[in-house]
């Protein structure tokens, strides 16, 4: 909850008129979501201005309007105006934060930020209040939207917070001032926009940095880069330090870990109390397993026992597009991955569909973006893992032709390695392979994974396989949507 004292400290510059309420539930940059009596924030973007929308704004029931020019405003509604809005969310977002006494936990990382942040929100809620941001809302509007919505009633605030440039963690940490710092990982992903891998590892361990005094860094100690970096950290002296992982050492530590098509299982080790903690998860991958981890290290740093921690993850299926297994009707087994395709999550992906029952693995794979001068090799890493792991290999877009031939260096027979122009074509390609092999194989044994990067909509793959057919006639489409949520969805 924001206050009109939260944007006054926040912008001293702001024009406050008179009217409308001094407070609002919450801060909104899009007029769909608006419930009633949010403070609606008119950004101007690229392609669109938000002070075009403020009379929907009114009608969908926003409380007050944060604008950088004069607008038309209907009359009951509080308008403030600012020189930049973008500038001033995120400095409200602060100032919501500033005077709040919740526990933060901030969490970056590679990949796996969201699965991250979903378990360790469901693991609070069972003892606490809490806030945390929707879907993966991790950037620089994302962040203090979710900051703003801080009310009296939250004991604990879980903020995923994402980079793609260099600066962009630090600056958003500096917002969400974390108690707690949770880094998933440090692979490959938008290496394309740093200089190099030592660059990346340093922001994302901005994170930690921001930690306030006293806090807590909980970290993956399985990660090379992590293991060597934080001991270095001048901080370090000043919080407490928790790893966790599959490798002898760690605090929290994964054993005897199994993964098959129902889920994933194992015991929990915890160094400190030498408990054993036996889990079931109904996510299949040991990258689940990870984020379990991770969850269960911030429960406890929470007040909240590791039993009732595992316990309250046990049921609960993977995010959307995330390592989501589907056994269709007809037998066909799908991993839908496609929420979107970075190298280390590729890597996980494939790890997977080696680990499933059948004889018959089709990766599907699009072209991942954002990695510049490391994308050749990067493409190529994953080519040697889907020879290990795929029967049939169908890529998506030019940039995956390295992909492609690196797995046929490694031994795939060219006539099991395909290349699409895009989603829909792949899959007709898929459908044409499990049409020849199902002469020979139940569709019970056959397994299609579906990973790429968000621009080639590989959610299309796993939608036509469950006869839902897009019909939007864009082979790319630059809306950062799952095209189950288009209205061009047949």
């Amino acid at each position: 909850m924001l206050t009109l004292d939260d944007i006054a400290t926040a912008v001293p510059q702001a024009v406050i008129g008179t009217g409308g309420p001094d407070r609002f539930p919450r801060a909104s940059i899009d007029t769909r979501e608006l419930t009633g009596g949010e403070l609606f924030v008119a950004i101007a973007g690229a392609d669109r201005d938000g002070h075009d929308f403020v009379p929907a704004a009114a009608a969908a029931g926003a409380g007050g309007v944060l604008v950088a020019r004069d607008v038309p405003v209907p009359d009951g509604l509080r308008v403030v105006r600012v020189p930049d809005t973008l500038d001033a969310l995120q400095r409200i977002g602060a100032a919501v934060r500033a005077r709040s006494d919740a526990t933060v936990i901030a969490v970056t990382g590679s990949a796996g930020k969201t699965t991250a942040k979903t378990m360790i929100a469901q693991v609070l809620g069972t003892a606490y209040p809490v806030l945390a941001n929707r879907a993966s809302f991790n950037n620089h509007l994302g962040v203090p939207l979710n900051l703003t919505g801080i009310g009296p009633e939250h004991t604990h605030v879980v903020a995923e917070i994402g980079t793609n440039h260099p600066g962009e963690i630090a600056h958003l940490a500096a917002l969400a001032a974390p108690d707690v710092a949770v880094i998933t990982n440090i692979g490959w992903a938008h290496i394309g926009n740093f200089a190099d891998h030592d660059a990346l590892a340093a922001e994302k361990t901005d994170l930690l940095r921001a930690v306030r005094p006293g806090g807590t860094w909980i970290v993956n100690g399985d990660d090379p880069q992590l293991a060597r970096i934080v001991p270095t950290l001048p901080e370090v002296g000043q919080v407490t330090v928790v790893r966790y992982g599959f490798a002898p050492g760690n605090d929290v530590r994964a054993v005897d870990v199994a993964v098959d098509e129902r889920g994933t299982r194992g015991t929990l080790h915890l160094a400190a109390s030498g408990r054993d903690v036996p889990f079931a998860l109904a996510a299949a991958g040991r990258h689940f397993a990870h984020a379990l981890m991770l969850a269960v290290a911030v429960a406890a740093r929470c007040g909240i026992d590791p039993d009732v921690a595992v316990g309250a993850l046990t049921a609960t299926p993977p995010p959307a597009g995330r390592a989501s297994l589907h056994r269709l009707d007809d037998g066909l087994l799908v991993l839908d991955d496609t929420y979107n395709g970075s190298p280390d999550a590729m890597l996980s992906s494939l790890d997977l569909l080696g680990s499933l029952p059948g004889t018959v693995k089709i990766a599907v794979l699009g072209e991942m973006r954002e990695l510049g001068w490391a994308g050749a090799d990067l493409h190529r890493g994953v080519g040697r893992a889907a020879a290990v792991h795929a029967t049939h290999l169908i890529t998506v877009g030019e940039d995956a032709k390295p992909l492609r031939e690196e797995a046929l260096a490694r031994g795939m027979a060219p006539g099991q390695v395909q290349e699409a122009g895009s989603a829909l074509e792949a899959l007709a390609l898929v459908r044409d392979v499990v049409g020849r092999r199902a002469a020979s194989v139940p569709l019970s044994d056959v397994v299609v994974l579906a990973k790429g990067s968000r621009f080639r909509h590989m959610e299309r793959i796993p939608l036509g396989l469950g006869r839902r057919t897009v019909t939007c006639p864009r082979s790319l489409c630059t809306l950062y949507i799952n095209c189950a949520t288009c209205d061009q969805l047949g």
